[in-house]
């Protein structure tokens, strides 16, 4: 299920200063949003295992770009959390 808060956050870092905010006070941008603890230590580490679950994944392929992973990079770290099974129903 995905966090309502953590995909808001997200979304408005699509802004024109959004990159800026994030590079530059993080903890601050984190701070305006009601989110549990977990999903905060998580943003603050780059977790992405954590977040994935609870991301949309056009806001995670956005979230990636953020914190400088180009297309392929992002393709490669994500193809990490994938499961058999999930390669199997995806890829036939």
């Amino acid at each position: 299920m995905t966090d309502y808060w953590l995909n808001k956050l997200i979304f408005e870092l699509q802004g024109p200063d959004g990159k800026d905010q994030w590079s530059n006070d993080r903890a601050n941008v984190i701070a305006r949003y009601p989110l549990l603890p977990e999903v905060k230590e998580a943003l603050l580490q780059d977790d992405i295992g954590t977040l994935l679950p609870l991301m949309n994944p056009y806001l995670m392929r956005f979230f990636l770009l953020l914190l400088g992973h180009d297309d392929q990079q992002s393709i490669a770290l994500l193809e990490k959390f994938q499961t058999d099974n999930d390669r199997e129903r995806l890829n036939g």
